[in-house]
């Protein structure tokens, strides 16, 4: 029984993150949370923007934002697909609230011009980046 996973998180850019010491993996999918071990059964699914948490070999918890995507889980690997994935520490929390403040605001005095659909997504990024932040400050 294997004791560690592979972890690889690939955007359009670049691979991000590739590692072979991950002991668990936390994702939201658009139909609830996952928790994967070693030896999880082959899986695909569809992420929601939210945070990402994996704790590797020497227990230590990471966290990223993941725009959505996709994971896939086979053979103690795990692969997620998305078109934005950032490192906590990257993220800027002051502009991440802004950026929720900016959305909201569109919300409550919707103007002709503006897209509230695309709105609603820039809001869903803002808050999944201020949880992934406020979740890796503990």
């Amino acid at each position: 029984m294997a004791k560690l996973m592979q972890l690889e998180i690939v955007t359009p850019d670049k691979s991000l993150l590739k590692r072979d010491d991950v002991a668990y993996v936390y994702a939201e999918t658009v139909v609830g949370p996952i928790g994967i071990l070693p030896n999880h059964a082959p899986l695909i699914g569809t992420l929601a923007e939210s945070p990402l948490k994996y704790r590797s070999e020497d227990n230590k918890e990471h966290y990223l934002f993941i725009d959505g995507g996709f994971v896939e889980i086979s053979n103690n690997k795990v692969i997620i697909l998305s078109a934005v994935a950032e490192m906590a520490e990257n993220i800027d929390l002051a502009r991440a609230e802004a950026a929720e403040a900016r959305a909201l605001g569109h919300i409550e005095n919707p103007e002709p011009t503006i897209d509230l659909e695309i709105i609603g997504q820039n809001l869903k990024r803002a808050k999944g980046r201020i949880r992934t932040v406020k979740l890796a400050r503990g």
